[in-house]
């Protein structure tokens, strides 16, 4: 290896001007994934975690598991110099080893489910790497979701859903406050049935499900795969006996891009407007 080779590599001083080594970043969260990609920071990604489906070239990275159940060890053996992750990652004392071990760790200090926070992660993250697009893709994204509110505003009615959650195929729970889903059904203009009864997830009784009598239900394509497919969806107890149930009304997204939060929110939100207004 030449000289000029070396402080390359070395992230030193090289003529005039610094030259700092590229990273080996590490990514924890899908939102995370995607916006370090949209930043065109995805050359630095070795690895992430299995909610990072987005973009293909992501989906397509080494693996480090789930994000809320991850290995220090695991971490660690990829070889990164970067780790950044949304809030929810862990467990806290994984993250800790791992900052402990000398790897820099930045992890989202909010778990907002809003379109503002998601720009302001598009400013944490591109001010981290240095990306020079920064501001230029926040815009962007900012645009967009004007553009997708005006929308959203426009659309007729404010339809009662459902949101069900059955990824893992043990059971179904019902969307709350305080969740991603939650939050995405207000920003469509629409009504949580489950609204102000508890936070977070809960299973789902056939009783609960007849007195919510939703409209319409939202789900993932995810959970309807887990369920053995829309037929099967339909069988769960009480959604036969409600509105939804009895009319089909099923609309089925990818959970990433329907929960993530992520830059393509506006796409995924108009698109989940509209889906629960068709007749």
């Amino acid at each position: 290896m030449n000289i000029r080779a070396l402080l390359l590599a070395a992230g030193l001083m090289f003529g005039s001007h610094t030259v700092l080594a590229a990273e080996k970043l590490l990514t924890i969260g899908g939102a995370v994934t995607e916006i370090v990609y949209a930043l065109g920071k995805g050359n630095e990604v070795i690895a992430n975690d299995i909610t990072s489906v987005y973009p293909e070239a992501a989906a397509n990275k080494p693996k480090v598991g789930y994000m809320r159940t991850l290995s220090a060890e695991g971490l660690v053996s990829t070889g990164a110099t970067l780790i950044i992750a949304e809030a929810g990652a862990g467990p806290r004392n994984v993250i800790d080893q791992v900052r402990n071990a000398g790897i820099k760790v930045v992890q989202l200090s909010e778990s907002v489910h809003t379109p503002q926070q998601v720009a302001a992660d598009i400013r944490t993250i591109g001010k981290q790497l240095s990306a020079t697009s920064t501001e230029q893709v926040a815009r962007q994204y900012e645009n967009a979701w004007q553009e997708a509110e005006a929308k959203l505003a426009a659309l007729p009615g404010h339809p009662r859903v459902l949101f069900v959650m059955n990824n893992s195929g043990r059971g179904a729970q019902a969307a709350g406050d305080e969740t991603a889903a939650s939050a995405v059904i207000k920003l469509v203009h629409a009504e949580n049935v489950m609204a102000g009864q508890y936070k977070g997830y809960r299973p789902l009784t056939a009783e609960a499900l007849v007195a919510a009598a939703p409209d319409v239900i939202i789900t993932t394509n995810e959970g309807l795969e887990a369920s053995g497919g829309l037929q099967n969806f339909l069988k769960t107890p009480g959604i036969d006996l409600t509105p939804a149930g009895k009319n089909k009304r099923i609309v089925s997204m990818d959970t990433q891009y329907l929960l993530g939060f992520s830059p393509r929110l506006p796409a995924a939100a108009v698109e989940l407007g509209e889906a629960i207004r068709k007749q």
